[in-house]
């Protein structure tokens, strides 16, 4: 490899620096020894900073012009001395000549005539040429064309290296540019969904309505089914966002109810666990339930309590929307197989009944023996009914089976005595009552998902199942009848 020039090894030692580039790798790459680049690098850090020293551009400056004044002296002394010297030997050879020409001069015959042009001046071979003398102006004049020369060259040397340092290092990146950043919405930092039954719902104010009814843990498979409602509402309170709102309502009868709280609550902690302490205290049997389900907030001490005439499932719905919540989950049983004993007659306020029959329904809540039994001709007729309301399939094959799931429907028992006392309640009125009563315009009703979790065979009367489908689906929510609890 041919020697490489200072400046070279000065490229290579800066790039690997500003590049970062290993020194095993930048050997490979120039071809050089990795003790030569070891070396060169440390005389570059020894004497790299010299050149950042005040007086390193005057002290090389002065240090060429002294040298050069010092090659000038000596030079001229050198020629000086050179021409004394020969004018000395031309002095000493005219003496010389002069006093030769003094003498007697012989006369012979000389061989030849001496041409004056063969004078042994001509002849004569001096010790010093004077050819020096312009050989040594030539000489000085020349060096101090080389000086200039290599004053100009390391001049572009310099220049040559800025450059290449300059190519070297990378481009400076550009300042980022301040940006305003937009206003945030407070809310959508917050989480605003709420899970319930595996379907998440968007809002953050929620309201939970649980039927507590006597029915609720009566009749075959009733006890499961109301432990089923207890667990939904828990798995999704306990999934609350601690920035969410909530309450608790309980219902029974026409228009019993009971809150967690007056208003709206936060879902801290605390107030989720007297809501969960409140489901899991309502126990199974009819004195617990009754006991215990009333506990709380009553309507009584609610912000505002619906008008007369609304009742039932109605009756805690427009208690809930009180609240000014985001959605309502409405899980509710048979509602209409109320106890006609533990209701007042001021319940029915509003709804249009006959007094006569509530007098007499209430007189006579319980069957005696002057009652007539169910013909087989209203069993029959209620059978026929309801074989053709239900799809094919749906109902077991047994004709007796069908006839009590009808009459059970229907609210009558085995004697007709029930029959004539059975209260019918007028739910497109009720319904009707509840639009009246509401204080929010269609805009603000909040969004109302129904859950009905009737016994097997059992369902809505018709004009309560249709006005809450048709509810349910105006405020963009459902009505999920015997939904599957996870």
């Amino acid at each position: 490899m041919p020697e490489l020039s200072g400046e070279q090894k000065l490229r290579i030692v800066l790039e690997s620096i500003i590049r970062k580039v290993p020194i095993k790798e930048q050997c490979q790459k120039y071809g050089i020894q990795e003790g030569d680049f070891t070396a060169w690098q440390e005389h570059f850090t020894q004497n790299g900073g010299k050149i950042f020293e005040p007086d390193f551009g005057r002290l090389q400056s002065s240090s060429g012009t002294t040298t050069n004044k010092i090659t000038g002296t000596l030079t001229k002394g050198a020629l000086t001395f050179s021409i004394l010297v020969n004018v000395a030997l031309l002095c000493i050879g005219g003496v010389y000549l002069f006093k030769e020409t003094e003498k007697p001069v012989v006369a012979q015959a000389l061989p030849e005539q001496v041409s004056p042009s063969d004078s042994p001046l001509h002849f004569a071979q001096p010790e010093n040429d004077f050819s020096k003398i312009s050989e040594a102006s030539t000489v000085g004049k020349a060096s101090k064309e080389i000086d200039d020369l290599i004053s100009s060259a390391q001049e572009d040397s310099v220049l040559e290296g800025k450059a290449d340092l300059e190519s070297l290092l990378a481009n400076p990146l550009e300042l980022p540019v301040p940006q305003i950043i937009p206003p945030t919405d407070i809310y959508t930092d917050i989480n605003s969904e709420v899970t319930f039954m595996e379907k998440s719902y968007e809002g953050r104010h929620v309201v939970y309505i649980l039927d507590v009814g006597d029915y609720v843990i009566q009749g075959d498979g009733a006890i499961e089914r109301f432990e089923k409602m207890k667990d939904a509402v828990l798995s999704s309170m306990v999934t609350l966002s601690p920035n969410s709102y909530f309450n608790l309502i309980l219902y029974w009868n026409l228009r019993e109810a009971s809150a967690l709280g007056k208003t709206i609550l936060k879902a801290n902690r605390e107030n989720v666990k007297f809501a969960i302490d409140w489901i899991t205290g309502l126990g199974n049997s009819l004195e617990d339930l009754r006991e215990n389900r009333n506990q709380f907030v009553p309507k009584e001490l609610l912000y505002l309590k619906p008008l007369p005439g609304v009742v039932g499932p109605w009756f805690a719905l427009g208690l809930g929307i009180t609240f000014d919540p985001d959605l309502i989950f409405i899980l509710s049983g048979n509602s209409v197989a109320f106890p006609l004993s533990a209701v007042p007659k001021s319940h029915f306020n509003g709804l249009d009944l006959n007094q006569r029959s509530l007098l007499n329904g209430s007189a006579q809540t319980e069957p005696s023996q002057s009652t007539s039994p169910l013909t087989s001709l209203i069993k029959q007729t209620a059978r026929k009914w309801l074989v053709s309301l239900e799809p094919p399939g749906s109902l077991p094959d047994n004709v007796l089976e069908i006839e009590k799931i009808a009459l059970r429907r229907l609210g009558l028992t085995e004697d007709f005595a029930s029959a004539k006392t059975a209260v019918s309640i007028p739910w497109e009125k009720v319904f009707q009552n509840f639009l009246s009563s509401l204080e929010v315009n269609a805009q603000m009703i909040p969004q109302t998902n129904f859950f009905l979790c009737m016994p097997p065979h059992i369902r809505w009367p018709n004009d309560l199942f249709n006005t809450a489908s048709e509810f349910a689906e105006s405020s963009k929510g459902a009505l999920v009848e015997n939904p599957d609890f996870p």
